[in-house]
């Protein structure tokens, strides 16, 4: 048998795929749930994005970026905030992630400090 640490004992499930999973079980008993459980959008994505995810997907260009994003994408960001806002941004001040958690952790690393202390809502986003 594997030995497992304490601190992995203690790591509880990620509550909002509970919360998903039980909403799933009621509309397969034929109950109406509106579902606001995770970050996910309730209509399907429009064609042309299907289309041109296609399209990019048959380039073979689809391995990881740079832990920044793609500087193409963070170029573009750059000039849209000099245009829209007359704002320089840098591109290597911009950081794209595929997900909040991802930005989460950046942002709280930016921030803070070894032995900070962070308060947070229980129940809260993980």
């Amino acid at each position: 048998m594997q030995k497992v640490s304490n601190k992995m004992k203690a790591v509880t499930s990620f509550h909002v795929m509970e919360v998903m999973s039980r909403a799933k079980a009621l509309e397969s008993q034929g109950r109406h749930v509106i579902h606001m459980e995770v970050g996910e959008p309730d209509f399907t994505t429009p064609q042309p994005i299907i289309d041109q995810g296609i399209r990019f997907l048959q380039t073979g260009a689809i391995h990881y970026t740079e832990a920044q994003g793609l500087l193409a994408l963070r170029e573009k960001i750059a000039a849209f905030y000099l245009e829209q806002y007359h704002v320089v941004v840098p591109p290597e001040r911009i950081f794209i992630t595929p997900g909040a958690s991802g930005a989460l952790t950046i942002a709280l690393a930016a921030v803070l400090e070894h032995g900070d202390e962070v308060l947070m809502a229980d129940p809260g986003y993980s």
